[in-house]
């Protein structure tokens, strides 16, 4: 068990877009399939871990954690607690700073999540290899195994199944957060059968990837999602256009909402847009793609 001592542990926990999202269909347990493109962006959470006193002590700083009930680094400590995987007596001192915006489709919960699978295996020295925490990290939600290793992967099933892709060149995206959060398991309510009818175009996206056409990419970004949130949430639709008309090569909602991005080639390209857009209700963002998920180190 680590010394009182010792350090404490920082853990950037990164947001994520989906490229392109299609929903397949109902399975049998519940959940829905879904073919998906996702990509790690330079706007992150951090979680630092330190010495505890008796189990998890667990403080939420930043944007607030709505709900109640424990959340999913909470649930991500009784997950590897419940399956032996701690010392005798483990106990930690957990601090999460929020600045990925809730339920806008950016994955902060997840991405916290798999930070704190990770941080707790450096601060214990578990020795869980990187498989063994993805496999953990699928117990506990959708996307919360695509945040160990994160970068430019597709997933399938329900999530939980991850194939890394080879990334294009970094490029920048605008986002923009309306003060509107959207529940994913409402949205998913909301998903007909006719909506994805003709199946999945995640194939043609990771092609355009892998030959590093930014025009490309950004012309066969898809989410499926956009069919349902638009029509019921115009002022999301608004931002779409106006990402449009101000220079973005594309511009597409990022999971079930409610973030819009556009896709830009540069930083200057970016802020430009981001300055057309500025008069929109919205927070907005210029951050870069990372390929990475969730990294560890020590405090400095």
């Amino acid at each position: 068990m680590a010394a009182a001592t010792e350090p404490a542990l920082r853990v950037r926990c990164p947001a994520k877009v989906n490229l392109g999202l299609w929903v397949l269909g109902r399975r049998s347990d519940g959940y829905h399939e879904i073919d998906t493109v996702l990509q790690t962006i330079a706007l992150e959470d951090d979680l630092e871990l330190g010495p505890g006193t008796r189990g998890l002590t667990f403080d939420a700083r930043g944007l607030r954690i709505p709900g109640e009930g424990p959340n999913l680094v909470e649930r991500a400590w009784a997950l590897l607690r419940d399956e032996g995987l701690l010392p005798p007596g483990a106990s930690l001192a957990a601090t999460l700073t929020k600045r990925i915006p809730v339920g806008a489709g950016l994955g902060g919960g997840s991405s916290d999540a798999a930070g704190m699978l990770a941080g707790v295996n450096r601060f214990f020295d578990l020795g869980l290899e990187e498989s063994d925490l993805e496999r953990l990290a699928a117990r506990l939600g959708s996307d919360v195994a695509y945040f160990i290793r994160g970068g430019t992967a597709r997933a399938t099933g329900r999530g939980e199944r991850v194939g890394h892709l080879c990334p294009t060149a970094p490029f920048w995206l605008v986002l923009m957060s309306p003060p509107v959060a959207i529940s994913t398991t409402w949205a998913y309510g909301q998903i007909r059968n006719g909506l994805t009818g003709a199946g999945s175009d995640a194939t043609m996206l990771a092609a355009a990837l892998a030959n590093g056409a930014l025009e490309a990419v950004a012309r066969a970004m898809r989410n499926v999602f956009e069919d349902v949130i638009l029509p019921l949430y115009p002022e999301i639709g608004a931002m779409k256009r106006a990402l449009q008309s101000s220079g973005a090569m594309g511009a597409q909602l990022t999971g079930s909402g409610s973030t819009m991005f556009g896709v830009v080639e540069s930083r200057e390209a970016a802020l430009d847009v981001a300055a057309k857009v500025s008069s929109c209700r919205a927070e907005i963002r210029v951050v870069r793609t990372l390929e990475r998920g969730v990294i560890v180190a020590r405090r400095s």
